[in-house]
C-alpha cells in the first residue's frame, strides 16, 4: 500500500513540476552581489559534512547583508544533525502530491532575487522548488542530464563533483564575479 502510494505521488509530482515548469515564465534577472537582499537556499540532508558547507555559505551570505531563507529535504533514514534548518519529509506531501507542511509553503511565499540549490543531483522535491520558487534566477550544480539544467540560470561545476564545500565556494565565487564585486 505505501508503496503504491509514493508511485502515484511521484507520478502526480512530476506533472505537477512539468506544469510549473511550463508556467514558469517571467524574467530571469542578474543582480549586483552587493545589492543583494533576499536569497534561498534548499538542499537535500546527507551527511555532516554537507551540513557544515551549507552553514558556511548561510554564513558567508549572511556576514555580507543578505537574509538568506534556508529549506532542507530530510530523506527518509537519514539524521537531522542539529535544527538548525527547517526541513521537510515524504510525509509533507499527500499521495497527490498536495503540500502539507508550513515550512514548505512558507518558502514557497518568499520573493528571493536568487535560489540556490545545492544538491549535485536533483530530487523531485528539488525540482518542485526550484519550479515554483518566486526567485528571478536559480543557481546550482552543474547538471549534465538537459531535462535537470533547465531548472537553472546558472549552473557551477567543482572540481570534485558531490563536494558541497567546494561547490559553495565556487557560486559566491560566481556570483560575486559576474557582478563585477571579486571580494
Amino acid at each position: 500500500m505505501i508503496k503504491n502510494k509514493n508511485v502515484v505521488r511521484d507520478t502526480v509530482l512530476k506533472y505537477k513540476i512539468e506544469q510549473g515548469r511550463k508556467l514558469n515564465r517571467f524574467l530571469h534577472k542578474a543582480y549586483n552581489y552587493n545589492e543583494l537582499k533576499k536569497v534561498g537556499v534548499i538542499f537535500s540532508i546527507k551527511d555532516l559534512k554537507k551540513h557544515e558547507a551549507v552553514k558556511k555559505f548561510i554564513k558567508t551570505l549572511e556576514a555580507d547583508g543578505i537574509e538568506v531563507k534556508v529549506l532542507a529535504y530530510k530523506p527518509k533514514e537519514t539524521q537531522n544533525f542539529e535544527f538548525y534548518f527547517n526541513f521537510f519529509e515524504d510525509k509533507d506531501f499527500t499521495s497527490f502530491a498536495n503540500i502539507k507542511s508550513h515550512h514548505i509553503l512558507s518558502f514557497l511565499d518568499q520573493k528571493l532575487e536568487y535560489l540556490f540549490c545545492l544538491d549535485d543531483d536533483l530530487n523531485l522535491y528539488m525540482q518542485y522548488l526550484l519550479v515554483n520558487s518566486k526567485s528571478n534566477a536559480r543557481i546550482g550544480a552543474y547538471q549534465d542530464q538537459p531535462k535537470k539544467a533547465r531548472y537553472f540560470e546558472l549552473m557551477v561545476k567543482p572540481n570534485v563533483e558531490g563536494d558541497t564545500k567546494q561547490l559553495t565556494e565556487e557560486i559566491i565565487h560566481y556570483v560575486r564575479k559576474i557582478s563585477g564585486n571579486d571580494q
